[in-house]
């Protein structure tokens, strides 16, 4: 069990800020080269984070390292959290949905959204106080994965900060685009049109999106009840290959090359946690495939496509290995249940 309560933020969300930091010289390069070896499922304090963050920027003179830092991070930086969130199908689901899960990967994070008249306001607070490096990385990371997904930038958007104008905001055009900024804001976050929130997601697919919030929660639950065994990477591992399975299950080096360690590396920290990825692409075939002929009612061939057979006769024989019964057998028998 978790033996404090001090929240913390998942280790991967610091690589965006090691990557920056590599280009000044002033940084330490034993600092960078331990960070970015820390384990996949390694958690640290908020509080300590951003502490960091401020010695860094005032090592290095650089007051936009959370800006920088955010044009530096990938698609699926944030993984089940960012899957599941643009699997939804509009952009107010969407945002409800990353708010929910968002302790999974800050769990300092308190985000909200209002509805006042015909604007929405997405307020991104912190229990935590958090520095400017923290607040524009928190916001620019935010609004460039929607933008990413969404495939555009509003320009009809107000961005609010809760520190003092800066006398430069050539970085944040550069992020923000033409948004329009509100500096020494009550709250950090965005303003937009309400009318917004209704707009369709691109990659919308509800059949994912119900398996992936079904896992997302799982992962909410391990982490509130302060799971101490350290299968932080196996979940990461899970959450990746269940948002990929309609595509074709990835394969390890794809998977390795995705979350930025080597195969061989992935295979030994599998390895550490009595697992492997064979193991857990099967164990994630085996529970999608149980929720979609137990929970709904896609045709064999279909659920086949969403597991990831290119052939029904080669799921259903798969599915008897792992459940025992033919799937229109378990559907039955499910349902009578």
């Amino acid at each position: 069990m978790r033996t404090s309560a001090e929240p913390t933020y998942a280790v991967h969300m610091a690589r965006p800020f090691l990557q920056v930091l590599a280009r000044y010289p002033a940084v330490p390069r034993e600092l960078l080269e331990g960070s970015g070896s820390a384990p996949e499922d390694l958690r640290l304090p908020v509080a300590a984070s951003q502490q960091f963050l401020q010695d860094m920027t005032e090592l290095v003179g650089e007051q936009n390292l959370g800006l920088l830092a955010a044009r530096e991070t990938p698609l699926g930086t944030f993984e089940v959290l960012e899957f599941v969130a643009f699997s939804a199908p509009t952009w107010r689901a969407a945002i409800e949905t990353a708010f929910r899960y968002i302790h999974l990967m800050n769990e300092a994070a308190d985000f909200r959204i209002e509805i006042t008249g015909t604007k929405a306001h997405l307020m991104l607070q912190s229990s935590v106080p958090l520095t400017r490096a923290g607040i524009d990385f928190q916001s620019a990371t935010l609004y460039l994965t929607a933008a990413r997904w969404f495939g555009r930038r509003e320009p009809e958007l107000e961005v609010w900060f809760t520190y003092p104008e800066p006398a430069d905001l050539t970085e944040h055009r550069a992020t923000f685009g033409a948004a329009e900024f509100r500096f020494a804001a009550p709250w950090n976050g965005f303003v937009h049109d309400a009318a917004l929130l209704d707009a369709e997601v691109a990659g919308a697919d509800p059949k994912v999106h119900a398996i992936l919030r079904h896992h997302a929660e799982r992962l909410l639950s391990e982490l509130g009840a302060g799971d101490g065994d350290g299968d932080g990477l196996v979940a990461q591992v899970r959450g990746q290959l269940l948002a990929s399975l309609k595509d074709g299950p990835l394969t390890a080096p794809a998977l390795a090359s995705r979350m930025g360690v080597a195969r061989r590396t992935l295979t030994r920290r599998l390895a550490e946690h009595h697992t492997s990825f064979s193991e857990l692409l099967d164990g994630v075939r085996r529970e999608a495939a149980a929720y979609y002929v137990g929970s709904s009612d896609h045709s064999l061939v279909d659920i086949a496509f969403l597991v990831g057979f290119s052939e029904s006769s080669t799921f259903v024989r798969a599915f008897r290995r792992w459940h025992g019964v033919a799937p229109m057998a378990y559907r039955r028998a499910h349902r009578k249940s």
